[in-house]
């Protein structure tokens, strides 16, 4: 009973030992497995972050060129507006002078009319 018991304790120690072995062994390997992640995701964070500034800035820098030439067509409209506008004010001043001449003209010739209709044609 003696000598089961020593070899129960001889068990027991080497199944602690191994144990502890085992756990340590784990532990080790966890830790380098946890530090690896850890490298993996900084690396992927940074990564990250370099491809957004790299997106951002690609944005920022097409929508610039976007409103630059949004702007140039937003002058060459308005240039446009105010050279037809321009065109037809003049159009209509020319218009209502051709107008106003042929009407004062109208009027002078149904004056005279109107004259020679009263007081007949004057004979010399």
């Amino acid at each position: 009973a003696k000598q089961q018991a020593e070899q129960l304790h001889q068990f027991h120690k080497q199944l602690e030992q191994h144990n502890q072995e085992f756990l340590t062994a784990t532990a080790e390997q966890r830790m380098a497995q946890a530090k690896q992640q850890a490298e993996q995701l900084h690396q992927f964070h940074k990564q990250l972050e370099q491809h957004t500034q790299e997106f951002l800035t690609a944005t920022v820098e097409q929508r610039m060129a976007q409103a630059k030439q949004q702007a140039e067509q937003l002058h060459q409209f308005h240039k446009q507006l105010e050279q037809h506008n321009q065109e037809f004010l003049t159009a209509t001043a020319e218009q209502r002078m051709a107008q106003a001449k042929q009407q004062a003209e109208q009027l002078q010739q149904f004056r005279r009319d109107l004259f020679v209709s009263i007081f007949g044609a004057v004979k010399h």
